[in-house]
């Protein structure tokens, strides 16, 4: 099954949790200030920190009998960003996927593992007031998207944007390739993208105006009662807006992004409450692909996989 044929179909699966805020947290581990953790796979110990989180996240849905989405370390890996690093010459995008098609291979046959080429807005995923223009994002993002198309992945994933027209931009330029993409907001409790915009019109303009429609739409980076609230309200005038919503990587937080930026203490949830509510919001509006974002754990995800399949104990 490749990930076009999981999303014709109506089985559900698993995203992964937090990496980048687990490891940006790590005092034995230094983020490129330019590409974040896009570097690690050149350094052994950070590598082999990636490689644990990535593999427990999908050692647990392989134990679940769970497809699982996991996204390479490139969510700050533009080309302008590679070029201003450290890494300047080196194939960043390319070997980030290699690393993660490696560890997918060494855990061998089981439940499909699909690898998203992960991007990311071109600036602070909270602040939309400096977001791109429509043309300027296609050019901006264009060689990424490209780099990551051309390494081997399932499909492209456009993770916390909160600008629009970046956003169309974006698809502009992954619909260029022949891989499936996903296009991942952030938003509020009104249900509008965090430049204003409703998100319903801005699912609306991206499957209008692109040459190539996403397979489908997300929501990460907001706490599950942001989430439901949301819906709650646009289920009033589009109710059939939760299913075009293919996945939710919720973060712990229950709090407004202006109240999460740069903020120096980590807010969780214990990790019962955390599945309770994401497996109840996903049974509740029909979303098919769960995980998590900033704040979550193997714990999380281990509790939400126990949730989603009945079974208690899978480690």
């Amino acid at each position: 099954m490749n990930f076009s044929q999981f999303v014709a179909g109506d089985s559900r699966a698993i995203a992964e949790g937090a990496v980048l805020e687990r490891v940006r947290r790590d005092p034995e581990l230094t983020l490129d200030p330019h590409i974040l953790n896009g570097g690690f796979v050149y350094d052994a110990k950070a590598r082999g920190r990636l490689a644990q989180i990535h593999v427990d996240y999908m050692r647990l849905a392989r134990k679940a009998h769970l497809p699982i989405l996991a996204f390479t370390d490139t969510w700050r890996c533009s080309q302008r960003a590679i070029d201003a690093s450290r890494f300047k010459g080196r194939a960043v995008n390319e070997d980030n996927v290699r690393f993660l098609t490696e560890l997918r291979a060494s855990l061998g046959e089981g439940s499909p593992i699909f690898i998203g080429g992960l991007v990311g807005p071109s600036g602070d995923a909270y602040k939309p007031e400096i977001g791109l223009d429509r043309r300027s994002a296609c050019d901006f993002h264009r060689p990424q998207i490209l780099a990551l198309a051309s390494a081997g992945i399932d499909f492209l994933h456009l993770a916390t944007a909160p600008h629009v027209e970046e956003a169309l931009g974006i698809a502009d330029a992954m619909a260029e390739t022949d891989l499936p993409y996903v296009i991942s907001f952030v938003i509020r409790r009104t249900g509008v993208v965090l430049d204003g915009a409703p998100v319903v019109q801005a699912m609306d303009r991206i499957e209008a105006e692109t040459a190539r429609p996403p397979a489908g739409f997300s929501i990460n980076c907001v706490h599950s009662q942001v989430l439901e609230t949301a819906l709650e309200t646009i289920a009033t005038t589009r109710p059939e807006t939760s299913g075009r919503i293919l996945t939710f990587q919720a973060n712990t937080a229950d709090a407004e992004v202006e109240e999460l930026d740069n903020s120096e203490v980590l807010v969780t949830e214990p990790a019962e409450d955390f599945a309770d509510r994401v497996a109840r919001l996903g049974s509740r509006f029909g979303l098919r692909v769960l995980g998590g974002c900033c704040g979550t754990e193997g714990r999380h995800i281990e509790a939400l996989t126990s949730k989603l399949t009945g079974e208690e104990n899978l480690i």
